[in-house]
């Protein structure tokens, strides 16, 4: 099996119910989307601690698994399973030596609680901050909202360097966008652009995000698109990216 670095690319008499009977169809119903929620859940969480021995294992047991090998570190590779297009699927990343798992790298506890439901993309970058490339992922909630995440190897684990919005909704606008206290902005397009910029004379790169946001009032009727502009620096005692107030230029 070839590793290939790519990306890819639910007149009878009427009875009128009681408010208690429709209380309880919607608690009900409730239930059921609950249970189901955390089945898929669960389910995720259990692939979670299975470590594949195999690259072949994997391509078997999910055939629309991409594999995306890490720069100058061929025995590196970045694999995500996707269960549901757009809807469900699951980044790792693995050390290898040829078609056989030597580990499987692991996220910090934290993330696994509040990480996305699917990936919108994911690619390895070269940063002067990180003595191997960086794992740069797009994710996303069902809801359409989702962040860019900076993952840096260390040991077996991945350390996260950034996460910040990037698509979906753009939560507590500064006044600056001039969104209504009752209005709402969303991210025009998949996601804002990602560039990574070494500015002449300095020690680190830095990080821009571009776009535009959709602005509209309380009853959903649109206003003037705004342009958005981001920069995060890197902070180099607490070794991550902070990213800084966004303006719009």
């Amino acid at each position: 099996m070839t590793l290939e670095s790519n990306t890819r690319r639910m007149p009878n008499k009427t009875l009128v119910p009681t408010a208690g009977a429709a209380l309880s169809a919607m608690l009900r119903r409730a239930f059921i989307v609950a249970f189901v929620a955390s089945t898929v859940f669960a389910a995720d969480a259990l692939d979670a601690t299975k470590v594949p021995r195999s690259f072949s294992e994997i391509v078997d047991s999910n055939p629309s698994a991409t594999f995306v090998r890490c720069h100058d570190h061929p025995d590196i590779v970045a694999v995500y399973c996707e269960q549901e297009p757009e809807w469900w699927g699951r980044l790792s990343v693995y050390q290898r030596s040829g078609d056989a798992v030597d580990w499987q790298y692991s996220y910090p506890d934290s993330y696994e609680e509040f990480r996305g439901h699917y990936v919108v993309r994911f690619r390895w970058i070269p940063l002067r901050q990180a003595e191997k490339p960086v794992l740069e992922v797009i994710e996303s909630t069902h809801m359409g909202n989702g962040s860019l995440c900076l993952w840096e190897l260390r040991g077996r684990t991945l350390r996260l360097l950034l996460e910040t919005t990037v698509r979906g909704r753009f939560w507590d606008p500064p006044a600056a966008f001039r969104v209504p206290e009752t209005g709402e902005a969303r991210f025009e397009g998949d996601h804002l652009a990602v560039d990574y910029q070494r500015p002449a004379g300095e020690e680190f790169d830095r990080i821009h995000l571009t776009g535009s946001i959709q602005i509209s009032d309380i009853e959903g009727k649109a206003m003037p698109s705004r342009r958005f502009q981001q920069v995060c620096r890197w902070d180099p005692a607490k070794r991550i990216f902070s990213a800084q107030a966004p303006t719009s230029p």
